[in-house]
């Protein structure tokens, strides 16, 4: 990879503001240096910058100038002089470097000049660190980075200039409706599982999966793709990448961009022929033993009782319990199971999929068959490890590729009442005994971010990463859209400001042990996702929605969540 394209992989992180390139600073007298250094910051200066944005600085001939002492010829001591005499946050400025040196040489500078507590995010790349491959079925797979949505399986020189535009460029494509078709535990069949529940493409109840794949509502979603129009359901991508998430489409189009050629195939009605779900992630049930308070009977079963007592007794007659994603208990599996050969990677959530038969039925199957490449990826609650006789950490020590999101919210009393059913002690005793049996499976946490844990989250960050529970760079920041009346959005300014502030520190206190920028990219999305849009008039809701649930579960919020007083 060259500079280049390091640039644009950030580039798609980021609202890039200018790249300076600072190697003609070494071909200045000494008197010229600080003068060129300060009028070429001075032209990228602003009063405002966006959380979003940033200003790239590439440096390759290192820090010292010529002879020079490092008190007296050093890029870095005068670079952060005039940052900041030009009242430049170091938060909005990215320096590429080739000089491995430079990131202890600027923190001395740092140290000795500036009052800014957060440093400039120093990136040093080498042809090595860029370019670094793997073998076998992967080989064009580079060095994995999580925030870049540069397809990983397949090389982009190989794609046409239109394959090439639709995985990185397209504002709307999404390989999702080649490869994959979702199912809620409704029924209700979707492109993906961000998709919005109000557009559903079929219904799983209703029609099979190979009826729906070629249904008019998909391929009429592959259409509106093709044609840079955007799609109804697929708002939530939209707006996680203007607040600069790496979003579920990008992710698709990263992890899955290698079957771009499908789209060759595709009629010009939307009609794909090829029917080989190479992708999985179906909802088989709505079984499970919590009753988050951001979810609901759609998706736990553990939420009837109250979804009854909250809606009436006519609720109750037209719902049960349990409910299944197909016609009948086993369909949706006995669907999904003829696509065995082709499936490369399955997403196992819920309900709670630790819980659910269909979750190691589908490993079993893997197992006899020795697929052990399929790539398993989990979002859980974490709460039960075992299903009668079967450890699901035996099964996980079989593949080759594991990743284990836990749907962790915050810790102790704050968590037991976020996420309804939770004994916090039982959580930390799975994670420790997951790194006895299986201490090298990928492990993170995928909190989802809400008004209720907004305030504590870093704190839950760091006291893991403090007790050797969690790498710091093991968090993935899930962001709350839906429902509206729990956004971090609804928040009154000076608690945004309160918010921005902690993170802020919990960024600077991170930035340097998350080399895959996951963790700080979330904190960093979650200020730009929040201030992006005023809902306060969403707080009267917040507060009757949970003094309805706290008074059927005789809790109360503000016992827990003392914070939550700033939205009274």
């Amino acid at each position: 990879m060259t500079l280049q394209e390091k640039i644009k992989e950030l580039s798609e992180q980021y609202n890039i503001v200018s790249v300076i390139d600072l190697d003609p600073w070494h071909d200045l007298d000494v008197f010229q240096q600080e003068f060129w250094l300060r009028k070429v910051l001075a032209e990228v200066y602003k009063s405002c910058y966006e959380n979003n944005e940033r200003i790239i600085l590439t440096l390759t001939k290192g820090d010292i100038y010529k002879d020079q002492e490092a008190d007296t010829g050093s890029l870095l001591l005068q670079l952060q002089r005039q940052i900041n005499d030009i009242d430049i946050s170091n938060y909005f400025v990215i320096l590429l470097t080739t000089d491995v040196t430079i990131v202890e040489s600027y923190n001395k500078s740092h140290k000795m000049l500036s009052h800014d507590s957060i440093l400039i995010n120093i990136i040093v790349y080498t042809p090595e660190i860029l370019n670094k491959t793997i073998t076998g079925k992967n080989k064009f797979r580079r060095d994995y980075r999580y925030n870049s949505a540069i397809p990983v399986d397949i090389s982009m020189d190989n794609l046409s200039e239109q394959e090439q535009f639709l995985l990185t460029k397209s504002s709307t494509f999404c390989m999702y409706p080649w490869v994959h078709l979702h199912a809620y535990p409704t029924g209700l069949a979707q492109p993906c599982c961000q998709a919005d529940m109000k557009y559903p493409i079929g219904n799983l109840r209703k029609n099979t999966m190979k009826e729906i794949w070629n249904d008019a509502p998909m391929k009429k979603v592959r259409q509106q793709m093709l044609n840079e129009e955007s799609v109804d359901t697929c708002w939530r991508c939209y707006e996680q990448e203007d607040a600069g998430f790496l979003s579920g489409r990008q992710s698709a189009n990263k992890h899955h961009g290698h079957h771009i050629r499908r789209v060759e195939q595709t009629q010009p009605d939307g009609t794909l022929d090829s029917f080989k779900l190479t992708y999985w992630d179906v909802r088989f049930s709505n079984l499970c033993n919590l009753s988050c308070r951001s979810c609901g009977h759609i998706f736990s079963s553990s939420w009837y009782q109250d979804q009854a007592k909250l809606s009436g007794p006519e609720w109750k007659k037209n719902n049960q319990v349990l409910n299944y994603a197909g016609s009948y208990e086993t369909d949706a599996w006995e669907q999904l199971v003829e696509h065995i050969d082709h499936v490369e990677s399955i997403y196992f959530a819920g309900g709670e999929p630790l819980l659910m038969d269909e979750h190691y039925r589908i490993l079993d199957e893997l197992v006899r068959r020795q697929k052990f490449d399929v790539r398993l990826v989990y979002n859980t609650n974490f709460t039960h490890t075992r299903l009668k006789d079967r450890s699901v950490f035996e099964y996980w020590k079989l593949f080759d590729s594991v990743s284990i999101g836990a749907s962790l919210d915050d810790s102790g009393a704050r968590a037991e009442y976020i996420r309804k059913g939770t004994e916090w002690a039982v959580i930390e005793q799975n994670r420790r005994k997951m790194m006895e049996i299986c201490p090298n499976v990928d492990f993170y946490i995928s909190p989802t971010l809400s008004i209720m844990n907004a305030w504590s989250l870093p704190d839950f960050h760091r006291d893991w990463v403090e007790r050797g529970l969690l790498k710091p760079q093991d968090l993935n920041v899930n962001i709350l859209q839906d429902p509206a009346h729990f956004r971090i959005d609804i928040a009154p300014l000076e608690y945004k400001q309160e918010l921005s502030t902690r993170y802020l520190n919990h960024i600077m206190w991170l930035r340097d042990q998350d080399p895959l920028g996951r963790a700080t990219q979330g904190f960093e999305s979650a200020i730009t996702f929040m201030m992006a849009t005023d809902n306060t008039h969403l707080i009267d809701t917040f507060w009757r929605k949970t003094h309805e649930l706290d008074k059927i579960r005789g809790e109360n919020c503000l016992d827990i969540l003392p914070e939550l007083q700033a939205l009274v």
